[in-house]
């Protein structure tokens, strides 16, 4: 059996925390000293520090005051640090590197933040980096960042593995002097192979095996040779798409049985196998003294959350964190996280944080910030920073519902109560409206002391035209402070309409969509307004009696049925034999949102009874069921409708305290080839057998004209005519 089918090798990535937190020297104020600190590699194997790349030969500073280097420090004493006096701006100090070419007075802080290093092949061991802050008082200590990354080898002992050689693939040829925001390598960077010098074969623990510079790549990797009881097997194994500067890597060599195929792996710090790494430090806190807190915020006592107010939030979180941080995208979090960068913030980990009104009815909420450290291919359970998202004190029911943002569109026409807020007693609540602007809402307190919008209703509204009608709702503290303004829209639609007996009746049939206002003869297009709609039916044309006769209806499709003729005779288009039933459908299923199908009682009015016959009179007169004295009118006049002789149509206007209201209609269908043009059927809601009509007949017949209520069966097509929805407000 080969060697491939006896063996397996397994070689694990684990990346070790860059930094650690360490206790700054108190020197601050005029004439303090700065002293330079190499920080240590973290880790959690047990390695001691390897000597090579902890000691200070060369050390050199810059300062930097307003963005520009105004001081150079040259062969500077590590062991004595510079002294300084009440200078402000940012010391940067570089060690192991020769020269000073690159310090330049006058010379902005971007650019040196652009100043790059050249590895001779990939690798320089010793130089490193850092800078403090002047401002900060605890400023004693600068802590030095090495430029480069170190690779361990870690050798299972089992099955007598070692490793023999070691080629990096693809690593860069050059790095940026100083620490980023980011890892990246330069624009124009070089990227070649890298093969340290290995004189025994590894086994065991080696630490320093290479030292690669801080880099940015998708395709960097490692070939090992790996003995195997005397059969070489070279396996590649990728490594982290970043290689961060002061931090450990560690590549494990072990393989799993004898009987295994040969295999690599890559082990995360949660899953590390028998070398299972974790940063040193988990959890992330919140740093109070860098962070500007929004009104009312509070910091949990372990500093691990923030809890927000409803107010909207735009703020500056600080995280205490010696890594730089990522944030991870989520979205599902309902707020804008954006880290910033900048040289004034290099070591810091600052994020702006953007929340939105948090909107009456909208609960609380507690979502995780989480955050990956730069440079791990991971984010660990514990980087997070716990946010609570505060319920609005205000509590909102009904139709009016805020989600996205502060503003609540209806889209269509709406009226009566829009919706129901709780206020606490330390809040204030007003509607305002823009200065032209009808006000179409009205604030209602109630006995419970609880709030109700009333959205309102304007009869024969010449401004009802679809235009959009806008007002917001104010709450504020009681002192007038930190209103939050909600803005509620809807359209503005109106039907020609008066007022009979304190019921408003439609004063025109339905015509089209029943729910398109459009479709509909509007206050602004009335071809009878300020005038007789009995004289306009009398004298307009033929074309203009059709208009205003409407279309016929079948319960269920709001489409009107069109009145056609092919030639061999009228009917209208579209009937069918499968319909719903006006008396049992939603009256305000079949009309304009608003209005609703008349009942029996409202059709009742106009009636002595139940069947009774107005004959031909013009004018006339009775006594309603109530005892209510109406003057009527009976009108009938010949049609032509759509090139083709219609006949005998007739109107009826019914006359009381001065207000008219004229019924009408093109009869009604009641099979798919039959069509009865006298008879008009009105859509009636409450009752499923009968509805109200007029059975009428023309004036050479004599036999009058009946208005009835009686039975009928569904399939038959109505005439529309609606009556308002009541409402609670009329402006």
């Amino acid at each position: 059996m080969s060697i491939k089918n006896i063996f397996a090798i397994m070689v694990s990535f684990a990346v070790i925390s860059c930094t650690d937190k360490e206790t700054m020297n108190e020197h601050n104020g005029a004439n303090s000293v700065i002293l330079p600190r190499v920080s240590s590699y973290n880790y959690t194997s047990g390695n001691d520090e390897t000597t090579e790349t902890n000691e200070i030969e060369t050390l050199n500073a810059c300062l930097f005051e307003n963005g520009v280097m105004t001081r150079v420090y040259s062969d500077i004493d590590p062991l004595a640090g510079i002294k300084i006096d009440d200078s402000k701006g940012r010391l940067y100090m570089v060690a192991n590197i020769e020269g000073n070419n690159s310090y330049n007075i006058g010379m902005s802080e971007e650019e040196w933040l652009s100043t790059t290093v050249t590895h001779t092949g990939g690798v320089n061991l010793t130089y490193m980096s850092g800078v403090i802050d002047l401002s900060d008082a605890s400023h004693g200590v600068l802590q030095l960042y090495r430029g480069v990354a170190r690779i361990d080898v870690n050798v299972s002992g089992n099955h007598d593995l070692s490793v023999s050689d070691i080629m990096f693939k693809n690593v860069a040829q050059q790095s940026y002097l100083n620490r980023r925001n980011t890892v990246e390598s330069p624009k124009g960077t070089n990227y070649d192979d890298v093969i340290p010098v290995i004189d025994t074969p590894l086994t065991g623990s080696t630490y320093g095996v290479a030292y690669l510079c801080e880099q940015s790549s998708d395709n960097i990797s490692a070939v090992l040779t790996v003995n195997v009881d005397g059969e070489l097997v070279e396996k590649e194994v990728a490594l982290p798409s970043i290689l961060k500067r002061n931090c450990v890597y560690t590549i494990n060599v072990f393989k799993e049985s004898v009987q295994a195929d040969v295999t690599l792996s890559v082990t995360d710090w949660e899953n590390g196998g028998d070398f299972n790494l974790a940063p040193n430090e988990r959890g992330l806190t919140v740093d109070v003294e860098g962070t500007s807190f929004p009104a009312y915020a509070e910091v949990d006592s372990d500093r691990r959350g923030i809890v927000l107010s409803h107010y909207a939030s735009d703020f500056i979180l600080s995280v205490d964190c010696d890594d730089e941080l990522e944030f991870v995208a989520d979205p599902e979090l309902p707020m804008t996280v954006e880290r910033i960068g900048g040289a004034e913030n290099v070591g810091k980990n600052l994020f702006r944080i953007t929340k939105k009104l948090w909107c009456p009815g909208m609960e609380r909420l507690e979502r995780k910030l989480m955050f990956r450290r730069k440079g791990f291919n991971e984010n660990y359970p514990d980087d997070y920073v716990n946010v609570v998202m505060s319920e609005n004190p205000v509590k909102l029911e009904g139709l009016i519902h805020f989600g996205d943002s502060a503003s609540f569109d209806f889209g269509r026409y709406i009226d009566g109560e829009l919706a129901v807020l709780n206020v606490p007693d330390d809040k204030v609540i007003r509607l305002e409206f823009d200065e032209k602007s009808p006000e179409w809402m009205k604030l209602e307190e109630t006995a419970d002391g609880t709030y109700r919008i009333l959205g309102g209703w304007r009869p024969n509204d010449a401004e009802a035209d679809g235009r959009v009608q806008e007002g917001r709702i104010v709450i504020s503290d009681a002192s007038g402070m930190h209103n939050e303004i909600y803005t509620v829209k809807r359209q503005n639609w109106g039907l020609p309409v008066v007022n009979i007996n304190g019921t408003w009746w439609c004063k025109y049939n339905l015509r089209g969509n029943v729910k398109d206002f459009t479709d509909q003869i509007l206050v602004s297009n009335d071809p009878a307004r300020g005038g007789s709609i009995a004289d306009y039916l009398a004298g307009c044309t033929d074309d203009e009696y059709l208009n205003v006769l409407g279309d016929q209806y079948q319960a269920g499709n709001r489409d009107g049925l069109k009145l056609k003729n092919d030639g061999t005779g009228f009917l209208f288009d579209g009937y069918s034999t499968n319909t719903d039933n006006f008396g049992t459908l939603n009256p305000g299923y079949m009309a304009p949102d608003g209005y609703e199908i008349p009942d029996y009682d409202d059709y009742r009015f106009f009636t002595w009874g139940t069947d009774c016959n107005l004959g031909y009179f013009n004018p006339g007169a009775f006594n309603n069921g109530l005892g209510q004295r109406l003057n009527f009118s009976v009108v009938e006049r010949e049609a032509t409708f759509l090139g083709y002789e219609y006949g005998n149509v007739t109107f009826y206007d019914f006359e009381y305290g001065g207000e008219h209201l004229v019924l009408c209609g093109l009869g009604h269908q009641w099979s798919e080839t039959g069509i009865s043009k006298k008879m008009i059927l009105f859509a009636t809601y409450g009752n499923s057998g009968n509805t109200w009509m007029i059975e009428g007949y023309s004036k050479s017949e004599g036999r009058g004209n009946w208005f009835k209520f009686a039975a009928s069966n569904a399939q038959k097509t109505r005439t529309i005519r609606c009556v308002k929805t009541p409402v609670e407000y009329i402006y």
